[in-house]
């Protein structure tokens, strides 16, 4: 296949990993191409830039785990290791934060307890024991002299979490890690994949970034009879038995649900902007992400960092505290913790909004009937208090729907992903609205706000919800709608009594509200660019955090200030990023 603009090198080398089998709606097709085929490197090539912190989640478990499975360490030393260290774990790779290193010793101590009850069930069900394998299994085709169809003269199928094998080889292992909970529901696609490289694999050394395999297929002296996958979760030491298979059915899996998969993602064409921006070979060649220079006249950082991606939740969270960032949004650590009342009550709410506004054809909220509280409980999982609360929020919706009356040959677009690109930042800003839409000629983003509190006349709008400022510098950019003179910015401020919620239009083409969102943005953007350490900083958010736990300030914080009862406050921000797979 023809390289896209932007790329040079090799491709006839496809690597695929499980993941990429995975069904991804947001993910760019020109980007999974591109990285499907490693031989492939980006025109101008971008250099490698150590980030100041480490920023594999599960990088220091590895480690961790390496010293005590393979290097002989006990767990007492390990344990010492993770306490000792202040910087690279081990001595190697980027600083690891304190709090991500309490993390990792939980971790551990929740994985080593959940193989040890794993491997005691097994023995009492007649399985061998199994031990870890120190070079990961890759399965990988011969190299042929011509290209096939989809230009490849060689395949290399790989795996990743920590491998383990019987001592006579029938039996052999995969667990994958994840954050919270053990994962119950991996998609088929991917199983398939693990399967087949987990049946016919064998031992592969690692090789260097850009180095081409050797031409000749993997050779296994020894297959399994059986292959069986684990997912564990490192909060809470869950374990769910995802797959096991002989190597019989590892085949037809791979066959039935695997290879439509991989083909579909070594093959499509088509970009889409969004995340897969951050690591995209092609971007430099991508006429479709729109380039935004000085989008709020930032500056870049004193040390340069690997592209990186934006949001207004982004933002606020680091505003709010640094280490919750990283911790949270970067790292995706989770405590298992539940969300406040009224950020459940608000996510219901504006669930239920995008599930009416995406109904085709499009059909404004005035003329439908009042949903019950009984309804909103059944669909949200919602307490009776907070289903009364949201039926009467969306009551308050139908008269501000945005919807009525509008022409069907309007645009309509839910959660649509708006993208752009601060060239000298080098930045991928990612914002999702609520609703985007079209009225005669001028386009319109909606932001949903439920709040148990009315706005405060004196308050600045896009102070208060940068959402909005970011909103009105991406329509001044040209980033959504050619014109922002025909254009307009409105927050949809729902309150649960009769009357008291309000819609408050902003103009994106006065120079006065460009001028506060830059300011807005700038204040916001700039601490979060530089910042290399990121420092706790505690406050009333600590009660909230996903990664408190481990974090010493905040814990000691939340002792020494106990969550008073108060009101609920209004749902966190939107028009953030998706979720981190």
């Amino acid at each position: 296949m023809q390289n896209p603009p932007g790329v040079t090198g090799h491709d006839w080398l496809i690597r695929a990993s499980p993941r990429m089998a995975r069904p991804d709606d947001a993910a760019c097709p020109t980007h999974r191409r591109t990285a499907m085929r490693p031989l492939l490197v980006a025109d101008p090539a971008v250099p490698f830039r150590r980030p100041p912190r480490e920023e594999f989640g599960f990088g220091p478990l590895f480690t961790a785990l390496d010293l005590l499975e393979h290097d002989g360490g006990s767990m007492e030393q390990v344990r010492e290791e993770l306490r000792a260290t202040r910087g690279p774990f081990r001595g190697w790779g980027a600083p690891v934060h304190p709090a991500h290193l309490a993390w990792t010793a939980h971790a551990l101590e929740r994985y080593v307890a959940a193989r040890t009850r794993e491997q005691a069930a097994a023995a009492e069900a007649g399985l061998p024991e199994t031990k870890p394998v120190q070079q990961p299994w890759t399965w990988r085709t011969p190299r042929t002299d011509a290209p096939d169809a989809r230009g490849a003269r060689q395949y290399e199928h790989t795996l990743w979490g920590r491998m383990y094998a019987s001592s006579d080889g029938r039996v052999r292992d995969l667990w994958l890690p994840s954050m919270g909970r053990a994962k119950t529901d991996r998609p088929d696609a991917e199983l398939g994949a693990v399967a087949q490289v987990m049946a016919f694999g064998a031992p592969t050394p690692r090789r260097k970034q850009h180095a081409q395999p050797p031409p000749t297929a993997t050779e296994s002296t020894c297959l399994p009879r059986l292959v069986r996958v684990f997912d564990v979760g490192c909060a809470d030491g869950s374990v769910a038995e995802l797959l096991s298979v002989d190597p019989a059915e590892a085949r037809r899996r791979f066959r039935d649900d695997a290879v439509p998969a991989f083909v579909s993602a070594a093959t499509e064409l088509g970009v889409q902007p969004g995340e897969s921006c951050v690591a995209c070979k092609a971007i430099a060649g991508c006429t479709d992400l729109k380039r935004t220079p000085r989008l709020w006249g930032g500056r870049p950082p004193a040390l340069a960092r690997q592209r990186r991606s934006v949001s207004v939740w982004d933002l606020r969270l680091h505003a709010e505290c640094p280490a919750q960032y990283h911790l949270v949004r970067r790292l995706h650590l989770n405590d298992l913790s539940a969300e406040d009342r009224g950020a459940r009550r608000g996510r219901a709410v504006d669930a239920w909004l995008d599930a009416e506004h995406a109904e085709r054809p499009v059909r404004g909220c005035r003329d439908r009937e009042i949903p019950e509280p009984t309804a909103v409980r059944a669909r949200a999982g919602l307490d009776d208090t907070s289903a009364r609360e949201a039926a009467r929020m969306l009551a308050e919706h139908r008269l501000l729907c945005p919807l009525n009356g509008l022409d069907a040959d309007e645009q309509v677009l839910v959660q649509h992903r708006v993208t752009a690109y601060v060239p000298e930042l080098d930045i991928v800003v990612l914002a999702v609205p609520d609703l985007v839409y079209t009225h005669r000629g001028r386009w319109i983003w909606r932001e949903t706000k439920t709040s148990a509190r009315p706005l405060w006349e004196r308050d600045s709008l896009l102070q208060a919800y940068p959402q909005l400022a970011l909103g009105v510098l991406l329509f001044h950019a040209g980033a959504l709608g050619d014109d922002p003179r025909r254009s307009w910015v409105e927050l949809e401020h729902l309150r649960e009594g009769h009357g008291e919620s309000r819609l408050e239009p902003i103009d994106p083409g006065r120079a006065e509200n460009v001028d506060e969102a830059r300011a807005v943005i700038a204040e916001l953007a700039q601490p979060l660019l530089d910042d290399t350490t990121y420092e706790p900083r505690t406050g009333r958010h600590c009660h909230g955090c996903q990664a408190r736990t481990w974090c010493r300030p905040g814990t000691a914080y939340v002792t020494d200030h106990p969550r008073p009862p108060s009101p609920d406050t209004q749902t966190s921000p939107r028009g953030d990023a998706a979720p981190h797979a």
